[in-house]
């Protein structure tokens, strides 16, 4: 009896598990083929991307012109934190 009811439980949980949100592989289809159309055009970059606390990446796509200016301002904040950290050392 005990067997049955383990069983019973397992397979319940299983089901509900593997369930999800109605129209989800629709969205999840539509997102994937926005995504393949912006890949094939040269003027587009799409990367990975990590997300603040979780171990998932995003896929991200822009232009490359908006890539190379994100990069261009991250390159400029970082070279000031670097510079705000130096002192100039003088001998008096």
């Amino acid at each position: 009896m005990i067997k049955i009811i383990t069983l019973i439980t397992l397979v319940t949980l299983v089901s509900a598990c593997s369930s999800s949100a109605p129209g989800y592989s629709e969205k999840a289809a539509a997102n994937d083929k926005k995504y393949e159309q912006m890949a094939k055009d040269k003027n587009m970059v799409c990367e990975f991307r990590p997300t603040t606390g979780s171990h998932r990446k995003k896929r991200t796509c822009m232009s490359k012109e908006l890539s190379d200016e994100v990069r261009r301002r991250n390159q400029e904040a970082l070279r000031s934190q670097q510079n705000k950290g130096q002192t100039s050392t003088s001998s008096i």
